[in-house]
């Protein structure tokens, strides 16, 4: 019996190696999920999870997972509200910036990806938190030292879609780059 299960062990494993990376990788791809919102159809595969949405307001959620446990897991939530509606790129990044107490270091900027502008803002400073569930304006705040806030403006002819994150200033910016990609996610190629 052992003689039989040598050969056929050493068989898949040799046609393991035989198959090419590329045909791998299509394995990993096609774990890619996508989430709608608005016009534009967002990418995403592993660490990012999906999910459930407790707000008509939320076209999503993703969480992220680190695989380093002193980090914190973060979430990134995308908002839709119709042709017209959520507001421009300004009043949104005035209001973000304003959920942080005094002045929180702000940096912004806009990328062009396949001709279409992402507004990026990065926020970090004492982020004054609502309670789970509670309207963004509603009810007492909890400061948060030492927290950071990505936010993402997508301008879109049927209406501008909203990322937003926010979390341990550590946990966020080490996705930073990860959040870059899912925003710009509809646009490649």
């Amino acid at each position: 019996m052992k003689a039989k299960f040598v050969p056929l062990f050493f068989a898949a494993l040799a046609t393991f190696i035989a198959i090419p990376h590329s045909a791998r990788t299509q394995d990993a791809a096609a774990a890619e999920e996508s989430l709608v919102a608005g016009g534009l159809t967002f990418k995403f595969a592993k660490p990012w999870e999906r999910l459930p949405s407790n707000s008509p307001m939320r076209a999503g959620e993703l969480k992220y997972d680190h695989a380093d446990e002193a980090m914190t897991d973060v979430t990134v939530v995308l908002y839709y509200f119709g042709a017209g509606d959520g507001g421009g790129v300004e009043a949104n990044m005035q209001r973000w910036i304003g959920q942080f107490e005094g002045t929180p270091a702000v940096e912004r900027e806009t990328a062009e990806v396949a001709s279409r502008e992402i507004h990026y803002l990065s926020a970090k400073g004492t982020y004054l938190d609502s309670m789970p569930g509670a309207a963004p304006f509603a009810g007492p705040k909890t400061p948060k030292a030492d927290y950071m806030m990505l936010g993402a403006v997508i301008e879109d002819e049927k209406g501008s879609v909203f990322l937003k994150m926010t979390g341990p200033a550590k946990s966020v910016e080490a996705v930073k780059a990860a959040f870059k990609k899912l925003a710009e996610s509809p646009f490649a190629k």
